[in-house]
């Protein structure tokens, strides 16, 4: 395995800092090439600091440092994670491609062969093809590709994200690299359930997905204010219909007790329990409505409605019948 650490001196010397040579720290043999160094980069290095570039590569050299030394000791995710910051920081410079070599040998001690792939050919793409390294990356390229399976999955929206093992990938993918074996391919879309499959694939083979997605289910935005004016118009007439029986029920008691003596007859006596009594269901019927009232108050949306949407209507009826008796009630309406 060639070095790592080639492409941190490499980088090191292009900006004009003192680059040291180090013992190997990994048993995997890491060690450094002083003369990997670009003097043809370090001129360019030069022409083009500012105060800005100054301390983006300021920034570069201590993360460059940091995952040196993560990666001597083994952990190859911070290291990588230190690179892939130092790549967005030398945007732009002549040199940069050099830490996607750095980045390829952790993606590769991650088992991210798909993603070492593509960091070894954007590597050779971007000036690594006139590099010593040119050699060893074609021969890993080569070796990579004999390890990777392919792909390809159909879903059926337009705009959706690939996320294979927990790891996003890309958007809108139809065609990817895993490396051989089981992997779980999920897809996630604004507004869609996300979907995923578990699919094994052997080293240069190919696998076909398809995800069909389910919209999710539509946020709940309130009840209709027509459900809560209903409910508040029944409890106002049923607490109108039962304060009249309870007039009537107290003004036939009245007549009775106005006589002398104060007796009535048992027809009296029946019509004024019935009268009492439907005041006592009305009455019930206005409070049940009333509480039923303000829970869809709690849960209206206030919000108004469109203007070109018709207003829903609602009316409440109130029935009252003789029966034989005494007198029937119904109460009915549209919502």
């Amino acid at each position: 395995m060639r070095q790592a650490r080639w492409a941190l001196v490499a980088l090191w010397a292009a900006t004009s800092w003192t680059a040291r040579a180090q013992a190997p720290s990994e048993p995997a043999e890491v060690a450094a090439e002083a003369e990997a160094a670009s003097t043809e980069g370090s001129e360019a290095a030069e022409s083009a600091a500012s105060p800005d570039a100054d301390a983006r590569l300021n920034e570069a050299r201590e993360r460059i440092a940091r995952g040196e030394q993560l990666y001597a000791d083994g952990n190859y995710e911070a290291a990588l994670a230190e690179f892939s910051e130092t790549l967005e920081l030398l945007r732009g410079h002549q040199l940069r491609y050099l830490v996607l070599y750095n980045m390829a040998k952790c993606q590769e001690r991650l088992f991210l062969y798909d993603a070492a792939l593509a960091s070894y050919r954007a590597f050779l793409e971007q000036g690594g093809a006139f590099t010593e390294q040119e050699g060893e990356v074609r021969a890993k390229i080569d070796m990579l590709d004999g390890l990777l399976g392919t792909v390809r999955i159909t879903v059926g929206v337009r705009a959706y994200e690939v996320w294979v093992d927990d790891r996003r990938i890309g958007e809108n993918l139809t065609t990817f690299l895993v490396p051989g074996g089981t992997h779980k391919v999920e897809v996630r879309a604004p507004g869609y359930v996300p979907a995923q499959q578990e699919v094994q694939v052997a080293a240069r083979a190919e696998r076909a997905l398809t995800f069909e997605l389910e919209r999710l289910a539509e946020e709940f935005e309130g009840l209709s204010p027509a459900l809560f004016w209903s409910a508040t118009g029944v409890a106002v007439v049923a607490a109108g219909v039962g304060a009249g029986f309870g007039i009537r029920a107290l003004s036939q008691r009245n007549d009775v007790d106005a006589r002398t003596p104060p007796i009535g007859t048992d027809e009296e006596a029946s019509d004024i329990r019935k009268s009492a009594l439907l005041a006592d269901v009305m009455f019930g019927v206005a409070g049940a409505a009333a509480i039923t009232a303000v829970i869809f108050a709690l849960f209206t949306d206030w919000g108004g409605e469109d203007e070109d949407a018709a207003p829903a209507e609602s009316t409440v009826r109130l029935n009252l019948a003789p029966t034989r008796g005494g007198v029937g009630l119904g109460i009915g309406g549209t919502f």
